[in-house]
């Protein structure tokens, strides 16, 4: 390497706009070429009241602008109300700023108030673009550096060199990864994967959190259909259960959901939530877990600010006491029983009550937006669990495995309007689970028959078909006799029905696997509210997404060769390496290549390369890629094909990038078995001369999957 050239990362972004804007003498409304002003003042300026770049208040549970300069506030739970602020990083910050909108040519930048960003200059490639949303996403930093440009003198380099041509590819072999499949732009005709919730890391949840605070941000506009209130209702008014269009409907109203995510966080996807894991104990589940600790309550140290400024506020020595007992050991609460029993014994009961409790319910709204405080998941009054109650039925893994033997879909989804048949399915687990997270309310005092408080709080007993009402922030208030989920006319308000009926989807799937054949009756029925018909709904990867337990995606591009590529130490979480069924290397969207080669996969081993053995441990698989050729065509007659426009009938280009995957199961339980709790791939290009070669492979990205 004879020299590599470092830059800042908002260095960048100011040349990416200077020369999109390139000559241009546009003033943007006064403030002239904003890129150039200083950081701080980029930070607040406005374009005819515009704001720019949304402030670090757009936060996971914050107020913010929609980037519009509008005033509007950012994405909150039900309530609506932001309890506190978050520092950046932040996604979904660089997405909600006008410069970002500008650039996309969202409104108002799409010619209905304003032409897109740059004005008079060229429009900006869709990647350039990604890269300075993430840079806001990340906080405006001034001072990070990346490899930005590095000479490459390959001739000066031992074989044994992580030789990867593109410069972000070279500085990802040497950095460590954190990876997710939302971190990848997935290409058309590239299935998504919906994942396990307890293997999802970090970065995975927040977006997720994020996106669900995005679209309850929307039910202050009731007639927005995308309003996560609007959503739910869809469930209320036209659900279908104890026949055969149970699954199908259910599969069409999770991809409706998902799609109304996706338009908050372009690659989020809806997570399973698999009880039968360990962690949840089926065969004795009050002593598990209960439900995943990603939808369970929590308090931060910004948590404790807004209770502070709250009013009522909550007193210094008692935020101490909560800091070091309850923050500081990261305490998660299945519910806000849990939650306020541990607040009385720890500061007194009086902060368990009225206001005091509104505020914290507040907080914890706040924090975590999947957490929903109108559950009580097993718990039953007067001290018991539901188990104790009523020797309740939790679903194991030997009822699943009993299901999966059914062979009709009569008996596994249910029947016809022929044959009025329950399916298993639909009974046991889906009915067991919405009792178990919606549970009964252990604080619940029946109120006198002539008396209702003005917060409605008898409001889902024995739910009222007319005149239901959307849910508001004083509805988080109220202590109903039974949780959400206890009723399929509330149940879709409360999150934890998400993952559990992408659950009863992913069970599905399986079993269309091994049953082929078994179909619903009647597959020409319409799926109302919408237009699709049973025998649209058979076939998931229509719909864009397979499941998987978990992934871990590393962005690679298709813009220069990669030699031997090497990965950073993957960490594969304790869930994931206790459970999964089989394990694949993908690469994704891998051109015709103009020569034959093979590519060989080795695990834990950076420093394979053409002359490592396949007997080696190490190695683990192998794909063999057909070479185009010399290409006898005219000039761009080989190239990367781009979208085709939507009627476009003509077959697919030869050169259209393809997904490869190899099965590395065995390799993977051996380093498993042997103690590693990492992987790190390798990639070594085999050419037809069996010598490695470094000037072939492009790829947009390589990926590590778990499968249940």
């Amino acid at each position: 390497m004879s020299e590599a050239t470092l830059t800042t990362r908002y260095d960048k972004v100011k040349e990416i706009l200077s020369t999109a804007a390139g000559n241009s003498t546009a003033d943007y409304g006064g403030i002239g070429r904003f890129w150039e002003l200083p950081l701080d003042e980029l930070l607040e300026a406005r374009i005819h009241s515009i704001r720019l770049i949304s402030p670090e208040a757009t936060s996971p549970a914050s107020t913010s602008g929609c980037g519009c300069g509008c005033g509007t506030a950012s994405a909150q739970s039900p309530a609506g109300d932001a309890p506190h602020e978050r520092r950046p990083p932040y996604p979904g910050r660089g997405d909600s700023s006008g410069l970002i909108q500008g650039l996309r040519g969202l409104a108002p930048f799409d010619g209905s108030r304003f032409p897109p960003l740059p004005w008079g200059g060229k429009r900006l490639s869709g990647d350039d673009i990604d890269f300075i949303s993430d840079w806001i996403d990340d906080g405006c930093p001034a001072a990070d550096r990346e490899i930005a440009s590095i000479a490459l003198d390959v001739t000066s380099l031992p074989t044994t060199f992580v030789q990867l041509r593109r410069d972000n590819v070279e500085a990802m072999a040497l950095e460590t990864f954190d990876v997710s499949p939302s971190e990848y732009h997935y290409q058309r005709g590239e299935t998504k994967q919906r994942v396990n919730i307890d293997c999802m890391s970090d970065t995975q949840i927040e977006k997720l959190r994020y996106a669900f605070r995005a679209m309850y941000e929307l039910n202050k506009w009731p007639e927005d259909r995308r309003s996560y209130n609007n959503m739910a209702q869809i469930h209320q008014n036209h659900c279908q259960h104890g026949w055969e269009r149970f699954l199908p409907w259910h599969r069409i109203y999770l991809y409706e959901f998902e799609q109304a995510l996706q338009d908050q966080v372009p690659d989020v996807t809806l997570p399973y939530w698999d009880w039968t894991m360990p962690q949840y104990r089926p065969e004795c589940p009050v002593d598990g877990l209960i439900i995943p600790k990603s939808l369970q309550a929590f308090l931060t140290a910004d948590s404790l600010r807004y209770l502070q400024k709250a009013r009522p506020s909550l007193p210094q020595e008692a935020a101490d006491i909560l800091l070091k007992q309850v923050v500081e050991p990261a305490k998660l609460y299945t519910s806000q029983k849990t939650f306020f029993d541990d607040v009385s014994a720890l500061i007194g009961s009086e902060y368990a009550e009225g206001d005091h409790r509104h505020r914290f319910i507040d907080a914890l709204l706040g924090e975590n937006s999947l957490w929903y405080p109108l559950r009580y998941p097993a718990e039953y009054p007067g001290g018991i669990t539901i188990n104790q109650a009523v020797n309740y039925h939790y679903p194991t893994a030997n009822d699943m495995a009993q299901i999966m033997s059914l062979r009709t879909f009569r008996d596994f989804g249910g029947g016809s309007i022929y044959n009025d048949s329950f399916g298993y399915l639909d009974q046991n687990p889906h009915n067991t689970m919405h009792l178990w997270t919606g549970g009964m309310n252990p604080d619940y005092h029946a109120p006198p028959q002539s008396f209702q408080n003005e917060l409605g709080a008898d409001r889902n007993r024995g739910v009222r078909v007319a005149g239901r009402q959307f849910h508001s922030r004083s509805d988080m208030y109220t202590q109903p006799q039974f949780g959400d989920m206890f009723s399929n006319l509330t149940a879709s308000y409360d999150p934890v029905f998400w993952p559990i009926h992408v659950n009863i989807d992913r069970i599905w799937s399986e079993w269309q696997q091994e049953h082929a054949a078994s179909l619903p009756a009647d597959q020409d029925s319409v799926l109302t509210p919408w237009s699709y018909t049973i025998a649209d709904t058979l076939d998931i990867s229509r719909f864009g997404y397979e499941y998987v337990k978990s992934s871990y995606v590393i962005p690679v591009g298709l813009d220069a060769p990669v030699g031997r590529f090497v990965s950073r130490a993957i960490a594969v979480p304790d869930a994931v390496r206790a459970t999964f069924r089989d394990a694949e290397v993908r690469m994704h969207r891998i051109p015709q290549l103009p020569r034959s080669c093979f590519i060989r996969v080795f695990l834990n081993l950076p420093d394979a390369n053409a002359s490592t053995s396949i007997t080696d441990p190490h190695y683990a698989g192998y794909l063999a890629i057909f070479g185009h050729g010399e290409c006898y065509g005219g000039p761009g007659h080989c190239a990367i094909p781009g979208d085709r426009r939507k009627y476009d009938l003509r077959p697919r280009s030869h050169n259209t990038p393809r997904n490869h995957r190899i099965n590395v199961s065995r390799s993977v339980r051996r380093l498993i078995d042997e103690g590693a709790t990492s992987v790190q791939i390798t990639l070594v290009v085999i050419g037809a001369d069996y010598c490695e070669d470094n000037e072939l492979l492009r790829l947009e990205g390589v990926s590590l999957n778990f499968l249940d």
